[in-house]
């Protein structure tokens, strides 16, 4: 029966991501770091070491996504910012894993939710510029 659900959650997760548009994705990815932070403290609180790795793990590695999805090319200043935030969160959640210190993933949670719920909040003026300018980037990279 768990197996069956795990199944679901999968292809119910991949079906979302084949439906969203790049700004979905990043809301949902900022989700999936909040919530993998969140179950490894319960998980170092209960003393469940393996599944405060994997959620440690499943959270870094939304993170690294992060930081390989940011545009250094049309805004390297924000891009930089989010890069050296994306990094300090990592090596907060590193430390956390190591010294079972669940104050660092407090940390982590309070530089990371206000990111995700402006992302969240975002008008839908501002979602079609991006898109715009995102479409606009891959013509281009398409004629050169």
């Amino acid at each position: 029966m768990r197996q069956n659900l795990k199944a679901y959650k999968q292809v119910n997760l991949h079906s979302s991501l084949l439906e969203s548009n790049p700004h979905q994705v990043i809301l949902m990815m900022f989700d999936g770091a909040l919530q993998a932070a969140s179950v490894a403290k319960g998980a170092i609180e209960r003393k469940n070491l393996e599944l405060k790795s994997e959620s440690i793990t499943k959270a870094t590695n939304i993170l690294d996504a992060l930081r390989q999805s940011l545009d250094f090319d049309s805004q390297p200043k924000i891009s930089e910012n989010f890069d050296v935030l994306y990094a300090y969160c990592i090596d907060r959640l590193n430390t956390v894993s190591i010294e079972l210190d669940i104050s660092g993933i407090d940390e982590v949670v309070d530089l990371l939710k206000p990111l995700r719920d402006a992302w969240s909040e975002m008008s839908e003026e501002s979602k079609s510029e991006g898109m715009s300018l995102l479409a606009e980037k891959n013509k281009l990279a398409e004629g050169a």
